[in-house]
């Protein structure tokens, strides 16, 4: 079904933007945290310059004053806080190799938002793919090896408690009298895209095949049935 395409395609997006934004991340951490050739000294704000964008957002361009060995060097500074006034003194670093290039360690850990965030997406994004592909083994897995019964349909319910591009799957819900124990057993299948009662009402169907291990706690309803005459080209 679209939907569940849909369902998948968002966690390929998530673990996508994930990826990316760790990879900026790594590239990011690996030339602005490599203070082996950085010098730590104090540098005095001189001057504050603001403007508008093209979008109107204020912008600042911070400039500051150190010393490098005797001789006197203003540069820009990469970034802006709201308390900078000019006069402050702030501690800086100044690459060895070019002392025009400067920096904060405190703004510098202002980029691990970018790895940070992207391993969030990465993990949700990660997460929802492999649960769905160990489901699909599992499922492959019982149809193999599980035992083979059949439940009675009971009756369709809305998943409300899971939502996909503004749409709730349905679930169907089965029962089984288990003849050695005499318990009743309750089913309820994976996800389903399509509401699927007048399915089931125009096939007559009053039972579903249901694949469950040794202990009944794992089990796959076949909703084949369901599905196999529909082409979803919407």
């Amino acid at each position: 079904m679209k939907e569940n395409k849909l369902e998948s395609l968002i966690w390929i997006i998530f673990a996508s933007i994930g990826t990316i934004l760790v990879i900026i991340g790594l590239v990011m951490f690996r030339n602005i945290f490599n203070y082996a050739n950085k010098v730590d000294t104090i540098g005095t704000i001189t001057e504050i310059a603001s403007y508008r964008s093209t979008n109107y957002n204020r912008n600042h361009e911070v400039y500051v004053s150190y010393t490098v060995e005797g001789k006197k060097y203003k540069s820009r500074l990469n970034s802006y806080f709201s308390n900078f006034y000019e006069g402050k003194e702030i501690d800086i670093y100044y690459d060895k190799d070019n002392p025009n290039k400067i920096g904060m360690k405190s703004l510098d850990l202002l980029f691990l938002i970018f790895p940070g965030i992207g391993l969030i997406f990465l993990i949700i994004g990660g997460t929802g793919i492999f649960v769905k592909i160990n489901k699909r083994k599992f499922e492959k897995r019982l149809k193999e090896n599980g035992e083979l019964i059949y439940a009675n349909y009971n009756e369709t319910v809305l998943n409300t408690s899971y939502r996909v591009n503004g749409k709730y799957p349905y679930n169907i819900i089965c029962e089984w009298n288990n003849p050695l124990d005499s318990k009743k057993y309750i089913f309820k299948s994976k996800n389903i895209w399509i509401n699927p009662e007048k399915i089931i009402e125009e096939k007559n169907i009053r039972q579903f095949p249901v694949y469950i291990d040794n202990n009944k706690k794992k089990y796959a309803i076949d909703i084949d049935i369901l599905t196999e005459n529909i082409v979803d080209l919407r």
